[in-house]
């Protein structure tokens, strides 16, 4: 096979555009560096044999952006990945290897798990800039500008960061990339933020929150502001699980334990009641303006404006109105067990949550047992 003086811009331009890249000299063993040249310009391409005999191809840019020194640093890089087992034929791109993860997780983990992530790179990722970029070439700087530039508060800015550095530690497992790489996503911090678990609204400025809210907004939050549950279980909500005469609801999709029925304050079973009047059983309970079921993104920013209209502290969002529910049923002294089972969380969680609430309400409780 014909070798050429690739490494030469003179020579490069003096050749004719064909398909077949024109190669240079063995950069190493088995290792070659070649260029196909094109109407304009050329790109590079490398050539490793393998132990079987078999040519792999890689294609390492345009001539206008690389160098020929980093067309041959890029091609040994390439090859000491396949060596070790590295393989980019398929997953190449941030947006592949989020699609290999969903994939993936629809197998271990079902279409639930698989719904939820791939919702998430949906909104963030594919369609976005740093979808198109190569994992090759994935930087922190890309990252953190990715990040910084999501519409969303700090704490869904983390979550979703954590989802896509989920992708790329999959990509990292199954080998479409190199290890090394990982530093790249590993040194991108998370923003310091306060847990919503720390925030508390009393009754008042949940009435504050509620009437700084949209018309349409009040009656799904005022609901989160009665009822221990996850804003996702209350949008899941049909009129179906809804049993007017013993005034309970049934709670059919959450995180965990769903299945399960709570009791309702007569407040809340009026509101309900309220919601449901009209409507088919299958209808979602409490609807959106076109008769459709809320979303996380059609209460986020309602909240988010209204909690910045009332005075509200910084990161209420609609996890703090169940956590503050969930705190007034403790102090007022509902039973932990009965607590849990509202919410669908383990008791374990309640404990550290809110074991300094149930410490001290057992202290005040031995208190007045003094003779």
């Amino acid at each position: 096979m014909a070798r050429h003086s690739i490494d030469k811009a003179r020579a490069r331009n003096q050749l004719s555009p064909r398909r077949e890249p024109y190669w240079g000299a063995p950069i190493e063993r088995g290792l070659f560096l070649g260029f196909r040249k094109l109407e304009r310009g050329g790109t590079w391409v490398a050539r490793l044999r393998d132990d079987d005999g078999r040519h792999r191809y890689h294609s390492l840019g345009y001539v206008d952006a690389v160098s020929h020194d980093d067309a041959v640093k890029a091609a040994r890089a390439w090859a000491k990945g396949v060596r070790v087992g590295v393989d980019t034929s398929e997953v190449q791109t941030v947006a592949d290897a989020c699609r290999a993860y969903v994939k993936n997780r629809r197998r271990e983990k079902g279409d639930s798990n698989a719904g939820t992530t791939e919702g998430y790179y949906q909104r963030t990722v594919y369609g976005h800039a740093i979808g198109k970029v190569k994992l090759v070439k994935l930087r922190s700087e890309h990252i953190e500008g990715w990040r910084d530039e999501l519409d969303m508060a700090d704490v869904s800015r983390n979550r979703t960061l954590a989802t896509l550095r989920a992708a790329l530690n999959f990509a990292v497992r199954k080998r479409y990339v190199e290890a090394s790489r990982a530093i790249e996503w590993k040194s991108v911090a998370a923003y310091e933020v306060t847990s919503h678990r720390d925030l508390y609204l009393d009754r008042g400025q949940r009435h504050a929150l509620i009437e700084a809210l949209p018309e349409h907004t009040r009656a799904f939050v005022r609901l989160l502001s009665l009822l221990p549950l996850r804003p996702g279980a209350l949008a899941a909500s049909t009129v179906a699980d809804l049993d007017r005469k013993l005034g309970t609801l049934r709670i059919r999709k959450d995180k965990v334990h769903a299945g399960r029925v709570i009791a309702l304050s007569p407040a809340a079973a009026d509101l309900l009641h309220e919601q449901a009047r009209g409507k088919l059983s299958g209808a979602p309970l409490v609807s959106y303006t076109d008769g459709s079921a809320w979303s996380r993104f059609r209460w986020r920013d309602p909240i988010r404006k209204a909690a910045k209209a009332a005075d509200l502290p910084a990161g209420v969002c609609a996890y703090t109105l169940r956590h503050s529910v969930m705190t007034d049923m403790l102090v007022g002294g509902m039973d932990t067990l009965t607590v849990s089972k509202m919410a669908g969380t383990s008791l374990a969680m309640i404990e550290k949550t809110y074991g300094h609430l149930l410490h001290k309400h057992a202290a005040d409780a031995m208190a007045r047992l003094a003779l």
